[in-house]
């Protein structure tokens, strides 16, 4: 694999960088393991907007993208995954 990969690879927002997110901020691994917890609100999965600023911070961080304004109770981990890895891509 040629370290131009890996360095793609480490940019992608991949599912399971989401779900590490996800239980850094609060979600148990219970609810990590079920199939639609990235469909699911950020508010159906008991995100308060605290935990929200936490995740646009760690992406902000991590992949230098920020994603605060876009980040609602409305929005779930799936349409953020998507918002970054556009930017990602934008950027490239």
């Amino acid at each position: 694999m040629s370290s131009e990969t890996l360095t793609d690879a480490a940019r992608s927002f991949a599912d399971d960088v989401v779900r590490q997110m996800l239980q850094a901020v609060g979600i148990g691994q219970d609810a990590l393991t079920g199939g639609d917890v990235l469909t699911q609100s950020f508010e159906d999965l008991g995100l308060d907007s605290l935990a929200r600023v936490e995740m646009a911070s760690r992406i902000q961080d991590r992949f230098g993208v920020d994603v605060e304004e876009e980040l609602t109770g409305d929005t779930s981990p799936a349409e953020l995954q998507r918002l970054v890895n556009t930017r990602l891509d934008t950027k490239a």
